[in-house]
Parts: C-alpha cells; structure tokens; sequence
C-alpha cells in the first residue's frame, strides 16, 4: 500500500472512507474527509458528503463549522452576480456562528473577509479583525500546518487593514514554516486575491508567493550514454527544473529517459507521480530490467520514493501502443488538472531526438501541443524551448458512454465529442445519469460505464479518472473536472471518477 501523501488529498479522502467502515460516527475522520475533498476542489462532492454525515448539526467543534464556511465561500468563488452574494453572506453567518461558539481564529478570520465579500458593514470587519488579532497565539510547540495558519491569519489581517507590506512580510513567514504545504498556499492566495479583487487592488505583489509548477516529463528507453553523460543529462534537468521552479512532475518510469527525470525530480526535493501503462511489475519487466539490470534498481528506488503511483490497466496483456499513449496522454492531464488546483501554468520537458520522429516521446511531444502550453527538449548541457506548431490536432480517442436506463453503448471519436453529446443530451432532458471511459480493449466497457452509473454522483455526467486526465490535456480550461469518489471499490481493480460539466463562463 502506498503511504498516504500529506497533502495528496484524493488519497487522504480514501484514507478517511476507509477508516469509516470500522468507525462510521467517527467526527474526526468525518471532518477530514470533506476537508480533503474541498481542499481537492471537489466541491459539490464535499457538500454531498458534509450533508451525509449531518455535520452542519455539529455546534462545538470549530474545524466542523467553519468548514460548513468555507463550502459556501467556495460556492461565492464559483457563483457570479446575485448568487455569489447569497453565498458570501451565507459564508460570513457560517464562519461568524463558529466563531462566535469557539472563539477560534480561524473562523474568525474568514467571517472577517466574507462579510467583505457580502458588503456588510466596514465597521464589522474592523472589530472582527481586532478580536482576532487579540486571539492569534504567539506560535510555539505547533506542527509546521499550525504555525502556517497562523501566520497566514495574521498576514490577512494586515491585508484587511490595507497594510500591504506587513501582510507581505507575514504570509513570507508563514510559507517559510510549512513550505512544502502548497495546496494550502494557493488557498491563501486565492483568499488574498478574492479580497485585493473586491477592493480593486494591484495583484501583482502575489505573484512572488505562487505554488512551483507541475510538469510532464517523458525521454527515450534508448539513451546510449555513458555514466558521465549522464550526470551531465541530469545537470541540466535541474538546472531547467529550477529556473523554471517545477516542484511535481508526472510521467512513466521507463529505463533511460524516465528514470533520469524521475531522479533528477527526487534529487531536487519535488514530489514525483508515476503514471503506468500496466502493472507494476510487469511494466519492469517489459520497460526497464529488459534494458539492463541496473535500471531495476533505480526503477525500484524511485518508485519507494514516490508520492503517488497509478497503473492504468490491470490487462497483463502488454505491451500495447494504445495502452502506452493513453498513459502518456493521462499523464499530461493530471499535471494539467494540478496546475489548475495550483493556480500556475505546467509545463512540459523532453529528451528528444529529432531523428525519432515515430518515438513514443515524440508523439508526446505531439499531444502535449495540444494545450499550448510551453514545452521544453532536454540534452546535456542545455534546454530549449520547443517551438508551438502552426497546426493543432485533436486526437483520435475512441471512447464510450452510457446513459442510465439505457443498455446501449454509445461510441464517439475521442472525449471532447463525447462531453459535448453528454452536455446536450443533459441541457435537454435535464438531469440525467451519464458515464463516460475511453474505450480499452483489455477492459468490458459495459461493467465500467454501470459501475459508473451506479456508484457515481448521481444525475450527473461522471467519468473514469483516465477518461478525465485525457479531457483536462485537450481542453482543461473548458471544463469543470472534479474528484467524485471512487466505484468499483469491492472489485480487485477500483476506480476513481470524476464529474464534468462546463466551466464558468
């Protein structure tokens, strides 16, 4: 079992499922699983589950109740015009009742910006920013999440205050005790920004504070190097990793061009996600040991090193080219999808070999083009920057949805036709049950799509995880894509979904 990332919060909702099957009343884990869920952006999900477990009946525990806050504030972000209102005055009299009951400073903090938000009285803001200020405890024998959070409330004060520099000084103060926790810092910067937004303010100051940005990587089986050249590989992958401050990078683990990365990754202290086309083992067999044993060593160390690991396909059947590209393809989407909870652009880099044109790497570089965002090639002593080609092509994807009620499949060319037909047949017949998964021939698309309809969000348009990785590469900002849950949970191969519906205009 992989052990859980602190600040993978997927796998810490999981965690805390899990642990309610023995202990299903249990408040804390309660807590903790909705908080993962709304600090993972998925926010109709951590309602749902909020509402399930009936914590809003909960008037004693300050994390509980401003957690019922901060799911309204998240809804002010998502809303627009009279219904952003409705929620940020709904958030400020949430975040104010916690406060008022437990005399916390968090809560107290965030009925402060909400009632901002909410355009209450400028004299409500003030004396809730004083109680707070007179609260806030001189940190000392706290976790590093403790001593951030306080520093962090007390920088926002100064920022409520109209103190800029000293709200500066203080959030640098804050990420410099808990500096890895960058989850929690694009929460407090998308705080910062709401609040210098409502008041018309410069935002530029905020950009010092920004996450570092994920990446995909990807390079050749085939190197031909010597150990010197390559050390000298990985020197320049750090220093592009550096200057262009990755801090995740998501990829395979293949001999050769992966495992350099995924070292160079290690070695600089980013958190490395591994994507698999097929099982571990086997994908060792095939792709790394096969290529000399001492790749299976460092396959081996980077895989006990890394913050999380997913296998595409349980098929054994494998190698296959489709299998391959799908896994290179939600590879790029999940660093995509991060990049979008960070608040920063990704990136992608490559060692590439221009003679390969019909490599694996050199389609990815291919798909990657899609996004437009900036990629980069690789080689000793240098990097460069990978110019946007003049023509984009979508890929051909075969995929399949299923409609709730229905026993047919339906097949569509690739994931953007197949949201755009579930989105019609939605906005026309309203509410509807609809799964979506690319099509794998190693896997029955039937069992996959019902285990979606049945174990989904309900009335909803709900996707296989590889199925929504892929969708983010394509067109990731034209979709609001977020965790659900999992189905399949009592089968040997469990899946993790997700709900898509259009972004907010």
């Amino acid at each position: 079992m992989m052990p859980i990332h602190p600040h993978n919060y997927i796998q810490i909702y999981e965690a805390g499922i899990e642990a309610l099957k023995s202990n299903p009343s249990d408040l804390t884990h309660q807590h903790q699983t909705v908080l993962a869920l709304a600090r993972a952006g998925a926010l109709d999900f951590a309602i749902t589950e909020y509402d399930r477990f009936a914590l809003a009946d909960v008037t004693d525990n300050e994390d509980i109740m401003a957690l019922n806050g901060r799911l309204s504030k998240d809804l002010y972000l998502r809303a627009s015009g009279e219904k952003a209102k409705a929620h940020a005055l709904a958030a400020a009299q949430k975040y104010e009742a916690a406060f008022e009951n437990t005399q916390g400073y968090y809560s107290g903090i965030n009925s402060a910006t909400m009632a901002l938000m909410a355009d209450l009285p400028a004299e409500h803001v003030s004396a809730r920013i004083e109680a707070i200020e007179a609260l806030l405890p001189m940190a000392s024998d706290v976790t590093p999440a403790e001593h951030y959070f306080i520093e962090a409330t007390r920088a926002e004060c100064f920022l409520l205050k109209g103190e800029r520099g000293k709200a500066a000084q203080a959030l640098e103060d804050a990420i410099n005790f808990d500096p890895l926790n960058y989850a929690a810092h694009a929460t407090t910067l998308k705080q910062f920004t709401m609040i210098c937004a409502k008041r018309g303010e410069d935002l530029g100051w905020l950009a010092a504070f920004k996450s570092p940005r994920p990446m995909h990587f990807a390079g050749h089986i085939r190197l031909n190097m010597t150990a010197a050249q390559q050390e000298a590989l990985k020197i320049s992958i750090s220093d592009t990793l550096q200057q262009e401050d990755v801090g995740f990078g998501y990829g395979a683990l293949a001999a050769g061009g992966d495992i350099i990365f995924a070292e160079s990754l290690l070695e600089q202290g980013a958190e490395l996600h591994l994507i698999l086309p097929a099982q571990r083992d086997i994908f060792k067999r095939e792709s790394v040991t096969a290529f000399g044993e001492d790749w299976g060593e460092r396959f081996d160390a980077c895989l006990a090193r890394a913050s999380s690991i997913r296998e595409i396909s349980p098929s054994s059947n494998w190698p296959d080219q489709h299998l391959n590209r799908v896994s290179g393809l939600s590879s790029m989407g999940r660093a995509i999808l991060k990049s979008q909870s960070l608040n920063v652009d990704p990136l992608q880099m490559l060692i590439l070999n221009d003679s390969t044109d019909q490599s694996y790497t050199a389609t990815h570089a291919k798909d990657w083009a899609v996004s437009q965002f900036p990629q980069y090639k690789v080689s000793a002593g240098q990097s460069q920057a990978i110019p946007a080609p003049k023509t984009l092509k979508l890929a051909e994807l075969p995929c399949t949805s299923k409609y709730a009620g229905e026993s047919n499949l339906i097949a569509h060319s690739n994931p953007l036709e197949c949201v755009e037909r579930a989105l019609e047949v939605r906005d026309s017949k309203g509410p509807v049950q609809i799964a979506l998964h690319l099509k794998l021939e190693s896997e029955n698309m039937d069992v996959c799509l019902d285990e979606l309809i049945i174990g989904g969000a309900p009335q909803s348009i709900v996707a296989s995880e590889v199925f929504a990785t892929v969708l983010a590469l394509m067109a990731g900002p034209k979709y609001r894509i977020t965790y659900a849950g999992q189905v399949g949970v009592d089968t040997a191969w469990p899946t993790r979904c997700y709900t898509i519906d259009r972004a907010k205009s």
